[in-house]
């Protein structure tokens, strides 16, 4: 009951969890990207069902490097190298840019690589 208390009081104060790690944006925002790219990998593991050595060879890793994805052990990861995961298991990033657009400039798009 009081965990929960102290919980509710905690997330009152801030929308994201990073928000309580740092107040530097930039750390911030390479720290919300890298969770949010862990996350879709381990959703994309998961969907294809496999174990973490299968995760492991198709993305040329090492099992526990998965394991500490899964883990949520994201500053054993960079920007890049989750990228790179992603891209090997068969998906591209198309990213698109809009300079006159003040809300929404750059927006990002994870899609499936075309069958040769």
């Amino acid at each position: 009951m009081l965990a929960t208390a102290v919980e509710g009081l905690i997330m009152e104060r801030s929308e994201n969890i990073f928000e309580l790690v740092t107040d530097n944006p930039v750390r911030f925002n390479i720290l919300s990207l890298k969770s949010k790219l862990a996350m879709t990998l381990i959703v994309l593991i998961r969907n294809n069902e496999w174990t973490q050595a299968d995760a492991a060879k198709a993305m040329g890793v090492s099992q526990p490097r998965v394991s500490n994805l899964f883990k949520g052990k994201i500053d054993k990861f960079s920007v890049d190298y989750l990228l790179e995961m992603i891209i090997r298991i068969g998906y591209r990033l198309d990213v698109d840019f809009d300079p006159t657009d003040n809300l929404n400039p750059l927006e990002i798009k994870l899609k499936k690589k075309a069958a040769l």
